[in-house]
């Protein structure tokens, strides 16, 4: 199974590092990992992991959380998560400090910058993200999971209409100014249609038309309704050097909102159990609904993206701290292992110090393998359960990272309990890359017998294993043999005209 190459479709005649290291790097797939439903813990309050983050919170949620007003939160009670460090490519290291809250998700980008610029902290480009389902690792990098997010964007959390995929229908469609109509558009499960009852509320009159540069370059404009519009532009109380003060407007609401990316438009939603027409309108970070049946002062919300959105990117991979077993496995951190190979040149696996950089929460092994058909870096856990595989960076002969495949969810490589003879199992996950379209993959896994094996390190006891992968039903099969020796790790791998076998192994020097 491919992390990086995965635009091939047919299996080469020639030697091809994809069904040789590649493959055993990436699949030797025993289980897919436990789909766990990764929700922020609450059990205990989280501290802000900036200073910068405080003081973006304080301005309107302190008052909010002191009891000294009484409205909405802006972002929520307290960070919903501890600090994390998410892949983005233009970041030090690869990696910026986020936070996420229940309405958003908090970035410093360069940590190098005017902590006393607006924009020092960003928020995060959120609705962007969960209607497109690609998220984004680089100011132009994106990992493509293929279709955008299954979760209900208003009322009841069970409602199956409308999720943020059914956006994707409307989103970046530029609309003529019509300031003074009113916002009657109704979205269904069925198609488009109009709600012409709100043509008697004023709350639901577009007042304010907003253009911008689009993600295309293009001018394009969209209608905020005075319900909004309103609420974007209040003014209120503010927190300023420990103490209440007047603010207008209260908040950036480019800052906070982003630009809107589609006309307001009205769904029919179950709340609190009963029918309810509610408008939507998708900003860039956030969404804003306005439910006329509720009281006033509360209806114009904010949806809880920030809960929405980190449930969907970490549902696969919840936080994992590094568990005991990397040698076992063959992951010994700061160690070498060289292998011989059938193309002349020798293959060598580098792993480096735990990492957090590459899928944030989660504690990693990195794995540096360079041989004759190229360079990438491969990031593993160590967990009770087994070892996992996550993805992959692809680099260039400059050592800069041209492809990053993430697996969704990660692969399960082996246990030491699934190690019997006869023992055959099928597994799936999808394959996210920056370079090419999201992939479902299907892995089947045969152990066939443990052996002496005997090679240039020596002669070692090993677990032959069969690893299959299947792509779509009319694609290719990739097929790789692998011997594993618990305590040393892969040992020697055939498949598709690529060989290795292991010759060395050292420690790395300090």
């Amino acid at each position: 199974m491919t992390v990086s190459r995965q635009r091939r479709r047919r299996l080469p005649s020639t030697p091809n590092r994809q069904v040789g290291p590649a493959l055993l790097g990436l699949v030797l797939a025993l289980s897919l990992w436990p789909a766990l439903t990764a929700e922020p813990a609450r059990a205990q309050e989280h501290q802000f992991a900036s200073v910068a983050f405080a003081r973006r919170w304080e301005s309107t949620d302190q008052p909010v959380a002191l009891g000294l007003v009484v409205r909405t939160w802006f972002w929520g009670p307290s960070p919903s998560t501890p600090a994390l460090r998410e892949r983005y490519r233009e970041s030090p290291g690869q990696a910026r400090l986020v936070q996420y809250f229940d309405k958003g998700r908090m970035e410093i980008t360069d940590p190098a910058g005017d902590p006393n610029d607006l924009w020092y902290v960003t928020g995060g480009l959120l609705t962007r993200e969960l209607v497109s389902g690609r998220i984004q690792v680089g100011d132009n990098e994106f990992l493509d999971t293929g279709s955008g997010a299954s979760i209900p964007i208003a009322g009841d959390p069970d409602n199956l209409f409308p999720t943020y995929a059914d956006l994707g229908r409307l989103i970046d469609q530029s609309q003529p100014d019509r300031t003074g109509e009113f916002a009657t558009a109704m979205l269904s499960p069925e198609g488009s249609g109009a709600h012409l009852e709100a043509a008697g509320d004023p709350n639901a009159q577009l007042v304010q038309y907003v253009q911008y540069l689009g993600p295309l370059g293009q001018t394009v404009g969209y209608n905020i309704p005075r319900a909004f519009w309103d609420f974007m532009t209040q003014s209120g109380q503010a927190w300023r050097d420990g103490q209440l003060e007047p603010a207008a407007p209260l908040f950036d609401w480019v800052f906070v909102l982003g630009y809107p990316i589609a006309d307001p438009f009205w769904a029919q939603v179950r709340l609190n159990g009963m029918p309810t027409w509610v408008l939507i309108q998708p900003f860039e970070r956030r969404l804003l609904t306005y439910t006329p049946s509720n009281p006033p002062g509360w209806q114009v919300e904010m949806g809880n993206i920030g809960l929405h959105y980190y449930r969907w990117r970490y549902h696969f991979t919840p936080p994992t701290p590094l568990g005991d077993g990397a040698s076992y496995y063959g992951l010994k951190p700061e160690t070498r292992w060289v292998y011989g190979t059938n193309l002349g040149s020798d293959e060598v696996w580098e792993t480096g110090r735990p990492t957090e950089s590459f899928v944030a929460g989660s504690t990693l092994i990195p794995r540096r393998e360079r041989g004759p058909l190229g360079t990438r870096i491969t990031y593993w856990a160590i967990t009770p359960s087994g070892v996992y595989l996550y993805g992959s960076d692809e680099l260039d002969r400059d050592g800069n990272v041209v492809e990053t495949v993430l697996l969704w969810p990660p692969v399960q490589l082996l246990a030491a309990a699934n190690l019997n003879e006869g023992v055959t199992w099928s597994t799936e996950s999808r394959v996210l890359s920056t370079r090419s379209p999201s992939r479902r993959v299907t892995v089947e896994v045969m152990v066939r017998e443990a052996q002496l094996v005997s090679t240039t390190y020596g002669i070692v006891p090993a677990w032959q294993i069969v690893v299959t992968e299947r792509g779509n039903p009319d694609s290719d099969v990739d097929t790789a043999l692998i011997w594993f020796s618990p305590g040393l790790g892969i040992v020697q791998w055939i498949g598709d005209g690529y060989a290795a076998q292991l010759k060395a192994v050292t420690a790395l020097q300090q």
